[in-house]
C-alpha cells in the first residue's frame, strides 16, 4: 500500500502526523482511533479500503507520532478541529468518517460542528455516554474472545506499536476530555448525514449503541457477535465488511441521487 504522510501545525503549535493512502480522486474515508491508540491500528483496514477509497487516518493529539499539547486543550471540540486541519491538509473537502470506540465520540463531534465536511458516519462500539467500567470491558472481551474460540476463529496478534506514543507526556490525557463530557451528548437528532453504529454483542457499550441509533435520524444499528469492546481488535474481517457494506450503500444512493429519475423526468 503506497501513499503520503506529514505533519501539520495545530493553532496552539501542536504538531499532528497524518497519512492518506489511496486513488488520488476517489471519495475520502477519514478514521478516527480508539483511546490510547496509534493510526498504524488501522493498517489492516485501510489496506482493504484504498482500492475505492482515500483512507485518512492522523494520530489524535497525545498518540503515536502527534505532540500530545497542553492538557486544558484536550476536549473532543479540539480534537474534532485537529481532524478537520488534516482534512484540509489532504484536500479533503467533506469525507465518510468513522470512528471507533473514543473515536467515536470524535466523529460524532466532527459531525455535530461541521456537518457540511461529513458524507456519512460510522460509529464502532460507540455510546455517547459515560465509558463502561474497565472490569465491564475486561469481562466483555473474554466471554467474546471465548464465543470466538468455540467458533474456531483464529485470534489476532496484537501489535504492541499500535500503541506506541512518541511522547509520554501524552499518556492519560485522553482521560480529561472524557471527564468533561455531559452524562449523554446532546444533539444526534440533528445529524442528517447517513449513520451506521455498529456493537459488539459483548460490549458493554450495547446499549448506549442503540439508543445512538434511536436518536440520529438516518441510522442503521448492527450487532456484531463474539465481539467485544474494541471490535478492530477482536472482528476486524466484520469491521471491514460492514464497513465496506455500509459505504458502498452510500456511494450508490448518492450516484443514483445525482443521476436523477429515468428519463430525466
Amino acid at each position: 500500500m503506497t501513499g503520503r504522510s506529514g505533519h501539520l501545525l495545530a493553532p496552539d503549535g501542536a504538531r499532528i502526523a497524518w497519512r492518506l493512502d489511496g486513488p488520488s480522486e476517489a471519495p475520502v474515508v477519514a478514521l478516527c482511533t480508539m483511546a490510547t491508540a496509534a493510526m498504524s491500528i488501522w493498517d489492516g483496514l485501510a489496506a482493504d479500503l484504498a482500492d475505492r477509497w482515500r483512507v485518512l487516518r492522523h494520530d489524535r493529539r497525545g498518540e503515536g507520532d502527534s505532540d500530545p499539547g497542553a492538557p486544558e486543550t484536550h476536549s473532543f471540540a479540539t480534537y474534532a478541529r485537529d481532524a478537520l486541519l488534516v482534512f484540509d491538509a489532504c484536500g479533503a473537502r467533506a469525507a465518510h468518517v468513522c470512528g471507533m470506540a473514543f473515536g467515536s465520540r470524535v466523529a460524532v463531534r466532527i459531525a455535530l460542528d461541521a456537518p457540511g465536511r461529513v458524507r456519512s458516519l460510522a460509529l464502532f462500539d460507540a455510546t455517547a455516554g459515560p465509558p463502561a467500567p474497565d472490569a465491564a470491558r475486561k469481562a466483555g472481551s473474554a466471554e467474546a474472545a471465548q464465543l470466538r474460540l468455540a467458533a474456531g476463529l483464529a485470534p489476532r496478534a496484537v501489535d504492541r506499536l499500535w500503541f506506541a506514543r512518541r511522547d509520554p507526556a501524552g499518556a492519560g490525557l485522553a482521560a480529561l476530555a472524557l471527564r468533561r463530557e455531559p452524562p449523554w451528548t446532546e444533539g444526534l437528532s440533528a445529524i442528517a448525514a447517513p449513520t451506521l453504529v455498529a456493537c459488539g454483542e459483548q460490549d458493554p457499550n450495547l446499549a448506549g449503541a442503540r439508543r445512538m441509533a434511536r436518536e440520529i435520524p438516518a441510522a442503521r444499528f448492527e450487532a456484531m457477535p463474539m465481539t467485544g469492546h474494541g471490535s478492530i481488535l477482536d472482528r476486524p474481517d466484520l469491521v471491514a465488511q460492514l464497513l465496506r457494506r455500509f459505504l458502498e450503500d452510500v456511494e450508490a444512493r448518492a450516484d443514483g441521487a445525482r443521476a436523477g429519475p429515468p428519463g430525466g423526468a
